[in-house]
């Protein structure tokens, strides 16, 4: 196992997945589904910073067991585990593995819905209304990392090109203005509904802005993406808390430190930081987030001060009001933070 000064710290937030079996929508890795995805790919991270093998065999294992339920219901948000699956196909091989992340990614660049400005409508598995003509910036980490990562492993440039084409459409039409982003966009209603700047949204849009640069060296556009990558670190340490933290809505003072998006934020930092788009200046702001993240970590592992799923909410003290509790996004990405 390779130390590093966060080990202790990766340990206790991954061994919280690994060794507990619970039934909880927020905690139960055992289905195919974006909550599940976001766990494995804290574990994948954690691996490949550690070289502990458990965590791989753990993956591996999962894999074998879940895969074939990546075609039970074809949607964005089920489409998460499938990053974790290619960066392991990466390294061991395996064309089942391969064939099952390529016929997702033929779903989604040629069948999945698309709002009437293009970007990728935001489906879900869950038995809810669907979200017509709508862009949430979660499907940046939901899929469009992926499809990036699955483009250079197969050599498949249409995977890379149709995710590039939706990190700038979300970056255009989820973007305040001003560096931050809203949560969501309505195209039909050309309105960004209430309009809220939500901690994880914009957790899920700077961890992904950068992940995505960093397996997309040269493409046209990389120069508004880098630029946007920036803007949003400016404004996004202009509303940090003095303790690190980042509020669930993160011009709202009064709204509470949510970790996710604390995390999210910290590893899109460090990532922007380490692939040269983000100067040495970012790094105190990061490092400040990772400590808020550290303390948030219970003695039994659990990362604390995490909000419940959220869709976009009708109002901002409805965001204010959502519930905290252990989940396994909270886990993940406190993981990918930690481990960067």
């Amino acid at each position: 196992m390779k130390e590093t000064k966060n080990n202790k710290w990766i340990a206790m937030v991954i061994d919280r997945i690994l060794n507990h079996a619970e039934t909880d929508w927020n905690m139960d890795i055992e289905h195919f589904d974006w909550v599940p995805g976001v766990g494995l790919y804290g574990i994948y991270q954690a691996w490949r910073t550690t070289g502990e093998t458990r965590y791989l065999t753990f993956l591996k294992e999962w894999i074998r067991r879940h895969l074939d339920e990546a075609y039970a219901q074809k949607t964005v948000n089920s489409t998460a585990p499938l990053l974790t699956v290619i960066s392991v196909y990466e390294e061991i091989g395996g064309e089942h593995l391969r064939k099952v992340c390529e016929d997702l990614a033929e779903y989604i660049i040629h069948e999945a819905p698309l709002t009437i400005d293009g970007g990728l409508e935001h489906t879900v598995t869950e038995p809810v209304p669907g979200f017509s003509d709508q862009m949430w910036a979660d499907t940046l980490f939901m899929v469009c990392i992926f499809l990036v990562k699955l483009g250079r492993v197969t050599g498949k440039a249409e995977y890379i090109d149709f995710a590039l084409r939706q990190l700038l459409l979300h970056h255009k039409f989820l973007s305040d203005g001003h560096g931050l982003y809203y949560h969501g966009y309505n195209g039909a209603a050309k309105n960004h509904m209430s309009a809220i700047r939500w901690g994880r949204a914009n957790g899920w849009i700077i961890y992904s802005t950068a992940a995505m640069l960093e397996i997309a060296p040269d493409w046209e556009g990389r120069a508004e993406a880098e630029e946007a990558l920036r803007r949003h670190a400016d404004a996004l340490c202009k509303v940090q808390d003095a303790d690190g933290g980042f509020h669930t809505i993160l011009d709202d003072p009064d709204s509470y430190i949510e970790i996710s998006a604390t995390a999210a934020i910290a590893a899109g930092v460090k990532l922007g930081i380490r692939i040269g788009v983000l100067t040495e200046e970012y790094l105190e702001a990061a490092e400040k987030a990772i400590a808020a993240v550290i303390s948030s970590i219970g003695e039994n592992g659990d990362v604390g001060g995490v909000s419940t799923g959220t869709p976009v909410m009708p109002n901002a003290q409805a965001y204010r009001d959502i519930g905290i509790c252990p989940t396994l996004y909270g886990q993940g990405l406190a993981a990918v933070a930690l481990a960067i």
